[in-house]
């Protein structure tokens, strides 16, 4: 989290804070230090200590499996959940934190393959050879063809581009 996101993103832009479940000084001082952390800590209240966490950790629960990780959440300007998971995935949470702070493809349309500004017959297609490999697709062409943002194209982005397209 400390180079991946708090260093690689304005502070004023995206804030980074880490929830712990010890109000033990020297415990947090210390892993801070071998960790070097630099993003703000807060105590989790109610916790008693123990693995399960105080408030924070129940408002927000999510299993894990037995996954060694923390959880990690983004949660938008108006308090929206934009991102959990169990595991460490920076590359997607990237992904949802530029998509926050306007995208880099924020000025296409999301169907909109072959970016004319156009959803059509002709976005169908180039969708279609990104998928079968006869095109490759750039990186905001990619963006606006995963229509369902699960970072594949496949038979679902093309079913709900056609929903689309079809829709009044």
């Amino acid at each position: 989290m400390e180079t991946t996101i708090w260093q690689n993103y304005p502070q004023d832009e995206v804030v980074v804070i880490g929830i712990i479940n010890t109000s033990n000084e020297s415990q947090i001082n210390n892993f801070l230090e071998e960790n070097s952390i630099t993003f703000p800590i807060l105590f989790d209240p109610g916790s008693s200590g123990g693995v399960q966490g105080g408030n924070t950790y129940q408002d927000y629960y999510m299993p894990n499996d037995g996954s060694p990780y923390p959880r990690d959440f983004i949660v938008d300007q108006e308090g929206i959940l934009r991102y959990a998971n169990n595991e460490i995935d920076t590359e997607w949470m990237h992904y949802v934190i530029i998509e926050l702070l306007g995208g880099i493809c924020s000025d296409y349309l999301l169907g909109d393959v072959n970016h004319d500004m156009v959803l059509n017959v002709l976005d169908i297609v180039n969708l279609v050879n990104f998928i079968l490999g006869t095109s490759n697709a750039e990186d905001c062409q990619f963006h606006s063809s995963d229509l369902n943002g699960d970072e594949l194209l496949n038979i679902l982005d093309i079913v709900q581009l056609v929903n689309i397209i079809l829709s009044p």
